[in-house]
C-alpha cells in the first residue's frame, strides 16, 4: 500500500472550516422537526397566518390531523426538511412571543455572556438548558471571535451572533417543554 506522498496541509483544513459534520447535520435536521412541532402547536389560524411557503403550511396543518405515532414522527421529518428552507431568524421570532421579552432578554445575556466568557458560561448554560450542545456553541464562538480578530464589517459580526442567538433561542424553546 503506497502512502500519501504529501501531508495535509492548512488549506485543507480551510476547506473543511466551517462545514458540519454528519452528526451536526442530523442534529439540526432532529431541532428543525423539533421547532416543526412547536409550530405544529399553534392554532390553525395562526399557522395559515405564517410567513413561509404554502407546502410548509399544508404540512404543519396535516400534522395536527395525524394520530399515528410513526407517522406524526415521518410528517415532522417532513416539516423539518421543509423548515431548512425558510428563514430561521423569521420563525423563531413568530414562536419568541410564547417565551416573551424577559425570556428574550435574558437570552440576549446569556449571548453576550458566552462571547465575552467562553467555556465557562456554556457549561453553566448547559445545565439550565438540557438541549444544549457543547459543540455548536463552541463553534459559533470560535467564529465570533475569528470575526473580531480579523476586524470584519459589522454586517458580518452582526449575522454571525445572530446565528448564535438563533441557535441558543431554539435550545430555549426545546429545553422549555
Amino acid at each position: 500500500m503506497a502512502r500519501r506522498p504529501n501531508r495535509y496541509t492548512e488549506e485543507d483544513f480551510e476547506s473543511l472550516e466551517g462545514r458540519a459534520s454528519k452528526t451536526e447535520q442530523k442534529k439540526a435536521v432532529q431541532r428543525m422537526a423539533a421547532l416543526g412541532e412547536e409550530l405544529a402547536k399553534l392554532n390553525p389560524k395562526q399557522i395559515k397566518n405564517l410567513p413561509v411557503e404554502e407546502r410548509l403550511i399544508e404540512a404543519l396543518l396535516d400534522a395536527q390531523t395525524i394520530t399515528s405515532h410513526e407517522a406524526r414522527r415521518r410528517q415532522f421529518q417532513r416539516v423539518g426538511k421543509l423548515l431548512r428552507n425558510e428563514d430561521e431568524t423569521m420563525i423563531l421570532s413568530y414562536l419568541t412571543p410564547q417565551q416573551g421579552a424577559k425570556k428574550t432578554a435574558q437570552l440576549q445575556r446569556w449571548t453576550e455572556r458566552m462571547i465575552a466568557q467562553g467555556d465557562p458560561v456554556i457549561k453553566e448554560f448547559m445545565k439550565a438548558h438540557n438541549a444544549a450542545e457543547h459543540h455548536p456553541i463552541r463553534q459559533h464562538i470560535l467564529r465570533i471571535q475569528r470575526d473580531i480578530a480579523k476586524n470584519v464589517s459589522e454586517e458580518e459580526l452582526t449575522a454571525s451572533k445572530l446565528k448564535l442567538f438563533n441557535y441558543i433561542q431554539q435550545v430555549a424553546l426545546l429545553s422549555d417543554n
